[in-house]
Formats: C-alpha cells, structure tokens, sequence
C-alpha cells in the first residue's frame, strides 16, 4: 500500500466541472473563429480563455482542498 503512486483527482474534478461552464466555453470557441478569420494578427481570445478556466478553477477548488491531507 504504501508503494502506490498517489492519484491526482484534479483532471477528473475539473472535468466533472466542465458542463458548468458551457456558457464560457462556447464563448471562447465563437471567439476562437473569428480570431481565425481576422487577418490582421491583432485580435486574440485571451479573457474568454482565462474566464472559461476561472470558472473551472472556481468550481474544483472546494472539492479538491476537502482531499488535501
């Protein structure tokens, strides 16, 4: 028992997470078309990226510190 590999439940947290922040996602990947289109290497998706993954990080933070030993 005490050779087993700890397990990280982060990813399997921030995936349950994921059909809370649609919304967001769904903005960012409009964003991320329009940003393909633009020719003129200016525009960017940056805040619908870092506000998809706000609240992500909002939602996974309480169930993954109740795990901290």
């Amino acid at each position: 028992m005490a050779d087993e590999e700890p397990v990280n439940p982060q990813h399997a947290v921030e995936e349950a997470c994921k059909p809370q922040c649609v919304k967001l996602l769904l903005q960012y990947e409009a964003c991320a078309e329009r940003v393909e289109k633009d020719e003129s290497g200016e525009a960017h998706c940056t805040g619908q990226y870092f506000d998809y993954w706000h609240c992500i990080d909002k939602c996974a933070a309480k169930p993954l510190f109740a795990q901290l030993k």
